[in-house]
């Protein structure tokens, strides 16, 4: 008689299988608590921003492997001045391949500039997409052959 009464109570075994895991509320609020939070990651992380962070550093580092190229077809023996054109340095096996620019599309070479015929004075540059310096006007990435050395410099300063 008393298994029987155990049997009909509201808190059997039964009732308690039942009521393991969770209810769609539950799972839904989770849900909706984790979206929030995803965006606001992608809000704090910018992706934007950092995909041209990393475009920038793939110009400034290609900038400076051809100003390393330049000067080598500077000082190799007999020359004493630079190439005429990027495309020398591939030509004649200084590089394997031109680098391209990452923020222009289709893809394009860097810019080079001489200052003769006969260059004795180039220089080699990109355009920035997240200047460090300063986010108003257009900021380039600008090697000189003049300074010796890589800056970020203002659209129009870069000249051999």
């Amino acid at each position: 008689m008393i298994r029987s009464i155990i049997n009909y109570l509201p808190f059997t075994i039964n009732h308690r299988q039942r009521r393991l895991g969770f209810t769609l509320i539950e799972l839904l609020i989770v849900i909706a608590i984790l979206g929030i939070l995803a965006a606001a990651v992608l809000v704090a992380i910018n992706p934007a921003k950092r995909t041209k962070q990393a475009q920038d550093a793939k110009s400034k580092n290609d900038v400076g492997a051809l100003a390393t190229e330049v000067q080598a077809y500077y000082v190799s023996p007999g020359l004493g001045y630079y190439p005429t054109s990027l495309e020398v340095l591939t030509a004649q096996g200084y590089l394997k391949q031109m680098p391209t620019d990452p923020t222009i599309l289709p893809a394009t070479k860097y810019a080079y500039a001489t200052n003769a015929a006969v260059p004795t004075e180039v220089s080699i540059y990109a355009t920035l997409g997240a200047p460090t310096t300063n986010t108003s006007g257009t900021w380039i990435w600008c090697y000189q052959t003049t300074t010796g050395k890589a800056q970020e410099l203002t659209n129009t300063a870069c000249t051999p």
